[in-house]
């Protein structure tokens, strides 16, 4: 996963070379004419119904909600991870976007309306760390493998369609949803590498199966012999 986390920085500190350098505007518009040549009905619809899904109020009120079923089932460490994760997002997309100072697409070429910075885009990333975050929680605690493999597809596709809904309505240029997917990805990363370093990665049966065996036959060995572990 170090891999992969050091990919992600790569890739996000490529793209921001790429928008500060005024490159990626001239690679970014074939592939935004191209998304806006699809525009029809009932897919723009459909296009402005899944970016709203995948919004920050939405992504909000999901990790919320997930951190307190967490809880509820006495996962704290599980709870932190999403905290923490959608957190990050929160903070690091306002600065980002701040300090590149990117512009969005014309105005006549959007069919919903924002003000902010282009880069990075704050959908891409939001969605990419919430929806990323609890996927990655499932993988490593569902015990069916086919379960936890399906709510992954699931939710990279889910990712994926919102991040394209905005280049499609014309709210962001290609390389802004890219970075929101790189930035997002890495937060995931490196909160599962932290949850992993804490040993809280396993759910609890998946935890050495063998010392569990030996603590039990050990209790049992002092109870039968009187003796009590000091």
């Amino acid at each position: 996963m170090v891999l992969v986390a050091v990919l992600l920085v790569a890739g996000f500190a490529t793209l921001t070379g790429s928008v500060l350098a005024g490159v990626a505007t001239g690679l970014d518009r074939p592939v935004s004419e191209w998304f806006h040549g699809l525009r029809e009905e009932p897919l723009t619809t459909g296009a402005v119904v899944l970016t709203h899904a995948g919004g920050s109020a939405v992504m909000w009120v999901l990790a919320i909600l997930a951190c307190g079923w967490l809880l509820w089932r006495g996962r704290r460490a599980d709870a932190v991870l999403v905290a923490g994760v959608g957190a990050a997002s929160a903070l690091l997309v306002p600065v980002a976007k701040q300090l590149i100072g990117r512009d969005r697409p014309p105005v006549g070429e959007r069919l919903v309306a924002v003000d902010s910075p282009a880069f990075p885009s704050g959908h891409s990333t939001g969605v990419a760390a919430v929806v990323g975050v609890l996927a990655a929680l499932c993988f490593l605690r569902f015990r069916h493998r086919v379960a936890a493999w399906v709510t992954v597809v699931v939710a990279a596709v889910f990712v994926g369609l919102v991040g394209l809904t905005r280049v499609y309505l014309g709210v962001h240029w290609p390389t802004d949803v890219l970075a929101g997917w790189s930035l997002g990805g890495l937060l995931v990363v490196v909160g599962v590498l932290v949850l992993r370093r804490s040993g809280a990665a396993a759910p609890p049966e998946r935890r050495d199966p063998e010392s569990a065996d030996a603590n039990r036959s050990r209790t049992f060995a002092e109870s039968v012999s009187g003796t009590s572990p000091r």
